[in-house]
């Protein structure tokens, strides 16, 4: 063999050398590198150290669908029950904090007034105006009841004066809660004041199942919402004068 076929192979063997080398310090860095952060994460794990990450993972919920349209009534927030001032969401609300709007959707005259008077009688607050109106469409069942988000509890709580409704959630702003009778609905039909289900200690109750209101679709909010008289007066803060000169 030649000193330049020697001197070739000896080069080569040198390549080689110094490429399995390199392999074994990227191999071997990778490999220490995992571990350190097997070991981390495990002792993060177990509570022995603490993350370095300050948030929640959420996972987003896939795509829900359900053929339950229902609103569930809302849950108490974990309030002593023996404590006279906590506010328990999962029990009826006092009429004087409701305000309604009865909604005519029969052909029969007078109808949502004299079911206004009913309601307001029981100390239920009329809304500022067109508290008692007629309906854009016709209804042929019992009672509707319509309410935006802010409004479940109400809605819930007004609910207890009928001994059948269906409950619909729209997109509306407020707490304005719409009663829409329908041609099964008579206003002797009301429930009695004295009735078990109109009682303030029973907790409020959906009569067929139901979901959580954050997973129930919204229908379209009717175009005009009556002011509610309920509502927080929202007064503009005044704008700060600007300093004199010096």
């Amino acid at each position: 063999m030649s000193s330049r076929s020697r001197i070739l192979r000896t080069r080569r063997e040198v390549v080689r050398r110094h490429r399995r080398e390199r392999q074994f310090l990227v191999f071997g860095l990778l490999i220490g590198l995992l571990a350190t952060v097997s070991v981390i994460a495990y002792a993060i794990y177990q509570g022995r150290i603490d993350s370095p990450i300050d948030y929640a993972f959420v996972t987003p919920p896939p795509d829900f669908e359900s053929t339950v349209k229902w609103p569930c009534p809302p849950l108490d927030e974990g309030n002593d029950a023996d404590d006279p001032d906590a506010v328990h969401e999962n029990m009826p609300m006092s009429p004087s904090q409701v305000t309604v709007r009865v909604l005519n959707g029969t052909d029969k005259q007078g109808l949502a007034a004299t079911t206004l008077e009913v309601l307001t009688g029981r100390g239920y607050v009329p809304a500022a105006s067109g508290a008692a109106t007629n309906w854009n469409r016709t209804y042929s069942e019992f009672v509707r009841i319509q309410f935006g988000e802010e409004g479940l509890r109400q809605a819930y709580t007004v609910a207890t004066n009928f001994p059948t409704y269906v409950m619909v959630l729209d997109s509306r702003k407020g707490a304005v809660v719409d009663i829409i009778l329908g041609d099964l609905f008579e206003t002797n039909k009301i429930r009695p004041q004295y009735a078990p289900e109109l009682d303030p200690d029973v907790e409020l109750t959906a009569p067929v199942p139901c979901l959580p209101i954050d997973l129930v679709p919204k229908e379209p909010a009717p175009r005009i919402i009556p002011i509610d008289p309920l509502a927080p007066i929202v007064t503009p803060s005044p704008s700060p004068s600007p300093s004199p000169s010096p």
